[in-house]
């Protein structure tokens, strides 16, 4: 059997525009040209919701951790937060940092709780690292007031740490 190149689209060795586009988009972004490869990407048909979200894709689709965290630090100042969390995320994941992803998409949900994208990606990861039976639990307690909060301006948590020694003792 023949082996398929993935970018020919047309069954006849072409490589197709928006292939040939992505990979000068790649070269881009490995000569260090972030706003060039930015502009190239706003142009693709393909293009995710944002051209710093397809530039990620670009990068870790051909496992460019170094590339995507280039993209990230070139733009993270003028990217919402919520996206740079979404960001730093899947390149925890694409590494198998799942516990760091995990970790990046709870604060990023506590801050941004009707991003609806930052709580998919959250169940994916806690699918992905076998935590699916959780899931609901944390999705539906993240953002929300905790269930027994102390008293404000209560010293219960302290004198219950205080008192803890003693109760192992005797």
């Amino acid at each position: 059997m023949d082996r398929v190149d993935p970018s020919d689209q047309h069954g006849d060795g072409r490589p197709d525009a928006v292939a040939r586009a992505r990979a000068a988009i790649l070269g881009q972004l490995q000569a260090g040209d972030v706003p060039a490869a930015l502009d190239a990407a706003r142009h693709l048909p393909d293009m995710r919701p944002d051209a710093v979200d397809t530039l990620v894709d670009i990068a870790l689709d051909v496992a460019r951790v170094d590339l995507a965290r280039g993209v990230l630090a070139t733009t993270e100042a003028t990217i919402p937060a919520a996206q740079a969390a979404h960001i730093k995320a899947r390149i925890a994941v694409h590494e198998g940092e799942l516990a760091t992803a995990k970790a990046i998409l709870v604060v990023a949900i506590e801050r941004h709780p009707d991003e609806v994208v930052l709580r998919r990606l959250l169940t994916e990861v806690m699918v992905a690292a076998g935590t699916a039976a959780d899931a609901r639990a944390v999705l539906t307690h993240i953002g929300q007031p905790p269930v027994n909060p102390p008293a404000p301006g209560s010293q219960a948590a302290p004198a219950a740490q205080a008192e803890a020694p003693d109760k192992r003792i005797g």
